[in-house]
């Protein structure tokens, strides 16, 4: 297997713009320390690229021409396991982010970042550390404080008689509907009801059955 210098991060670039592969592929070239030794511009070429070079960092596009989101990511990751990546894209959405992240993604960057921040980050992931764009370090925290927030959350317990309720309720049931099929009096019904609004905190029925969906509470 072709290995460059030990003193080079050795780094492929996968992006399907011809022109954003140029333009890195001078810019880094350029650069101390740092030599492309590969450029695809989508997955079909990889086991052929990766059968001749050994790569340190993989600056990886997520959105290819036939390869869309995290897929390749996925796909390099199982074929490259020892190269570092660095997504490089445009695309900056949370979900993008937060799946990337849960893949292991080394960095993330957004194209039309600072020439120095790319550079840095190539350096630091290389050296074992990672490199996420402020912006991009800002959504994954809020995803991960919403996340952590919610696993706070206290569950919502019911008894096996309100869950009947609550059901029939999500059904379209009327109290007097519940009442003659569970056999109980409609006014017990109503105090189950009552019990259901207090424990999910809503305000009417609708509200409740909608809550109780969100959070997977109704039996199918």
């Amino acid at each position: 297997m072709l290995r460059t210098s030990d003193k080079l991060i050795r780094t492929v670039i996968i992006d399907d713009h011809p022109v954003i592969r140029y333009g890195l592929r001078e810019m880094l070239n350029a650069e101390d320390g740092i030599d492309i030794v590969g450029e695809l511009e989508n997955l079909d070429g990889l086991d052929a690229l990766l059968a001749t070079v050994d790569p340190d960092i993989v600056l990886l596009d997520l959105e290819l021409e036939e390869t869309h989101g995290v897929d390749a990511l996925r796909i390099v990751r199982e074929k490259s396991p020892s190269s570092r990546i660095i997504i490089y894209t445009s695309h900056d959405e949370e979900e993008r982010i937060v799946q990337a992240a849960e893949l292991g993604v080394d960095g993330y960057l957004l194209k039309g970042c600072p020439r120095k921040e790319l550079i840095s980050a190539i350096h630091s992931v290389c050296d074992g550390g990672t490199a996420l764009e402020a912006s991009v370090a800002s959504k994954l925290m809020r995803h991960m404080n919403r996340r952590s927030a919610k696993a706070e959350e206290p569950a919502v317990e019911f008894s096996k008689r309100e869950k009947q309720v609550l059901g029939l309720m999500a059904s379209g049931k009327t109290n007097k509907d519940i009442g003659t099929t569970l056999f109980i009096s409609e006014s017990t019904v109503k105090f189950h009801v009552h019990a259901i609004l207090i424990k999910l905190d809503a305000g009417n029925r609708t509200e409740a059955v909608s809550i109780a969906n969100q959070l997977g509470l109704i039996e199918g």
